[in-house]
Formats: structure tokens, C-alpha cells, sequence
């Protein structure tokens, strides 16, 4: 039940937008990217859309969008794991290195939630 009410304050958190392919993610500069990771998919799911981000990938309109050199990726309560393992995934696969991981527990609401940011640079 803890971890429902961080996902749902979440949005209040987080500014972002949809990807084509369901991903929220926000290109704050050209070639960085936010992905907010939630458990409304599966953990898979976020492994190949961060693997996308790093080699590139076609929008649904035929339009080719280019591989990102960093991506922030950040989950709240239970999708920490989430955003872990597809941090880690692109690192076993060098496709990037995780260069910053920084765990916060944010004020929601009446009470704090824990979040984790994982940087992770193209190799």
C-alpha cells in the first residue's frame, strides 16, 4: 500500500511526457533523457526502451529518432528495482556505464517516499 500511494503522488513529482511507445521520459537537453520508471509496466518493458534510448529507434510516424549519450533513469518506492535492473541491464550489455547513482526520500503529500536516480552515460 506504501508504494501504491508514491506511485500515485509520483505525477505530482515528476514533469514529463509520453514517448511513443508508452515510456515517460523528458528530453531536458538534446541527447539527455529522464525516464521515470513506475510498476504500471513490466520491468522488461523499461529495459528495452532504455536499450532504444542508447542505439536509436524509429517513432510510429517513420521519423528516426537518435541515440541518447546520457539518460537519468528514476523510480519511486517500488519501482526502484525496476530502474535498477534496467540501469544495470545496459551496463552488461555496453551499451552504457552507470556514472551516478544518488537515493533521496522526498516529502509527498504528509509523508516521504524513497526514490533512487541512476545516471548512465553511452559508452
Amino acid at each position: 500500500l506504501k508504494g501504491s500511494l508514491c506511485l500515485q503522488l509520483a505525477t505530482l513529482f515528476f514533469a514529463t511526457m509520453a514517448v511513443d511507445d508508452g515510456t515517460e521520459a523528458t528530453e531536458t537537453t538534446p541527447g539527455v533523457v529522464d525516464m521515470k520508471v513506475t510498476t504500471k509496466k513490466s520491468t522488461g518493458f523499461y529495459i528495452k526502451s532504455a536499450k532504444s534510448f542508447f542505439t536509436g529507434f524509429e517513432d510510429k510516424d517513420g521519423n528516426k529518432k537518435e541515440p541518447v549519450h546520457t539518460m537519468h533513469i528514476s523510480g519511486l518506492g517500488d519501482a526502484i528495482n525496476t530502474a535498477v535492473a534496467a540501469a544495470a541491464y545496459n551496463e552488461k550489455e555496453k551499451l552504457g556505464k552507470i556514472s551516478k547513482s544518488e537515493t533521496s526520500y522526498p516529502e509527498m503529500a504528509d509523508r516521504g517516499c524513497p526514490r533512487i536516480m541512476i545516471t548512465v552515460g553511452k559508452i
